[in-house]
């Protein structure tokens, strides 16, 4: 206890070094305000997380066991609070907003409470689904940021704010379902947010890598206390966490330019980058409709929770948790480094890149389909299977 609490001080001591004008000053005038930025959300969110797990387990915000579910133990659901905080933070000390990027951190705020709400007591999902795109249509509007698929054509605009609707929904909703296994929601924030952070500098536009890095710095300290190897995780990011996390990600992806070259790029490189996210909504998408035996209607097959994601079904074939998470944090980072490659080529170059992620993909479909395969395997087998 006595060495926990001399730790807690040490990092205490270690924020307030850093709020110090000097300690900036001196980050800022040698040209590395993204190093800034990146240490001290680490710092933040390493610090805060214990304390919102305290916070949770006097306030009985804990995540039970159940069938459908592989902890054992009740887990404290507040690691969101203590990324959303940390980012927060990391962002009000940097002090340069792009204009659409106050109304995307408005909106990723409102998104943080709803998940916050559904954490402490379960929103309905039709009501929950609503209130998402009702906020991703407040952002759009507000900070007049969204794809611009369509051009020179009557109906361009609806088109292209239909379709930002359904990008951020889909990724926010994506990153939720993902937030299944230890660790696996926040790495692949990392990886998403440090890849789109790399292109954003590579293409002069430093306002949305520093807000890519704050995401990396924030979910990295999150993660000590979530990916713990050996033992089980202490704390959950939540409904808050991963939903916040990917409302922003996907926002930062319609907010940048991707690419110097082609419009087919820039939209491109975030598509491979969030490859792993996309390709799992619309496999099970497909695959529960597909299979649907009892004639519910769409949003109810679509909005359940069930056993049937990427992860689970690599757990279904005998990987071990920290095995699946790191597999699929494998095909994540060779995608978006196809994004990297391409960011400066042309349109056959961007396509040559699609085709890639879809071979890739492909071999993940099969993996998919074998896992369903054996997926009558009692969950209890999985649960021990650490």
């Amino acid at each position: 206890m006595r060495i926990g609490r001399i730790r807690e001080i040490g990092i205490g001591g270690l924020l307030l070094i850093l709020l110090l004008p000097q300690v900036k000053c001196l980050y800022f005038n040698a040209g590395l305000r993204w190093l800034y930025i990146l240490v001290f959300s680490f710092i933040a969110s390493y610090f805060l997380t214990p304390f919102c797990g305290s916070i949770a387990i006097k306030l009985n915000i804990l995540d039970l066991p159940d069938r459908r579910k592989i902890h054992d133990i009740s887990t404290p659901l507040l690691g969101g609070l203590a990324v959303f905080l940390a980012f927060g933070f990391s962002l009000a000390v940097n002090r340069i907003f792009l204009p659409g990027m106050k109304s995307l951190l408005a909106g990723a705020s409102m998104i943080f409470v709803l998940g916050l709400f559904d954490d402490i007591r379960p929103i309905p999902a039709l009501l929950r689904f609503i209130l998402q795109i009702l906020i991703s249509m407040v952002v759009i509007v507000g900070g007049d940021i969204y794809l611009t698929l369509f051009r020179n054509f009557p109906w361009a605009y609806a088109l292209n704010f239909l379709l930002t609707i359904l990008w951020i929904v889909g990724i926010t909703n994506a990153m939720n379902f993902f937030d299944g296994i230890d660790g696996l929601a926040a790495g692949l924030s990392i990886i998403s947010a440090t890849f789109l952070g790399f292109i954003a500098f590579k293409t002069n536009q430093p306002a949305i890598g520093w807000l890519a890095v704050a995401i990396v710095g924030s979910c990295a300290g999150f993660m000590p206390h979530n990916f713990k190897f050996g033992k089980s995780a202490v704390i959950f990011l939540g409904d808050a966490g991963s939903t916040f996390l990917g409302f922003t990600l996907a926002g930062v992806a319609v907010l940048g330019e991707w690419s110097r070259t082609s419009d087919f790029v820039s939209l491109t490189a975030p598509v491979l980058i969030f490859g792993v996210l996309i390709f799992d909504m619309l496999y099970l998408t497909g695959s529960r409709i597909k299979n649907n035996r009892s004639k519910r209607d769409i949003f109810s097959i679509l909005a359940m929770a069930n056993t049937d994601h990427l992860h689970h079904r690599l757990l279904y074939m005998g990987f071990k948790r920290k095995e699946s998470a790191f597999t699929i944090f494998t095909i994540s980072t060779c995608l978006s480094v196809s994004a990297l490659i391409i960011m400066d080529q042309e349109f056959i170059d961007a396509l040559l890149g699609l085709f890639q992620a879809i071979l890739v993909l492909g071999i993940v479909a099969v993996l998919m389909f074998k896992g369903r395969m054996v997926s009558s395997c009692e969950i209890n087998g999985i649960k021990r299977n650490d």
